[in-house]
């Protein structure tokens, strides 16, 4: 009976062991993961600033949709990457002082410009995306890093799409 209760007791002790690497695992994170966030945020912030310009200045319906979606999403992505950082006790951005896309022309030609600027600004995303995907841990973020990098693929295509119009 005793020879039964040891085992029990040791299976429980290794059942709780794994538990907790796995959750160490789960949770652990490399600097790359928090420069992904770090500068990520502030790409975002810049990319909903570009997308504020257009909902008050874009003539086409393409440009007004595409920006309140972004402004929506990259909002929400924020808000992860930010609770993220404070977990790991790593300081969250401020945003930038400068305001991306007040440059741009009014009138006719805005929309065109502003889906050129977009484009580059989104290939920059994809590319850190890219960049943390090989050298990063944390699995939410590497998630993240995925979703971003597959959905400004699409975006830019859809661009390009009205460019070539």
């Amino acid at each position: 009976m005793r020879w039964k209760m040891a085992m029990v007791a040791v299976f429980g002790l290794l059942l709780t062991a794994g538990c907790a690497a796995a959750a160490d695992t789960a949770g652990s994170h490399v600097e790359a993961d928090v420069v992904f966030s770090t500068e990520m945020i502030t790409h975002h912030e810049q990319t909903i600033q570009l997308a504020e310009v257009a909902a008050g200045r874009g003539n086409g319906s393409y440009v007004r949709e595409l920006s309140k979606k972004l402004i929506a999403e990259e909002q929400a992505d924020i808000t992860m990457m930010s609770s993220w950082l404070q977990s790991w006790q790593e300081p969250v951005p401020a945003p930038p002082a400068t305001t991306m896309g007040g440059e741009l022309p009014k009138g006719a030609d805005f929309d065109r410009q502003w889906l050129k600027e977009l484009s580059g600004h989104l290939e920059h995303g994809i590319h850190m995306a890219e960049t943390v995907r090989t050298t990063g841990k944390h699995g939410p973020t590497l998630e993240l890093a995925e979703k971003i990098r597959t959905g400004q693929q699409a975006e830019l295509a859809e661009i390009a799409k009205h460019l070539a119009e």
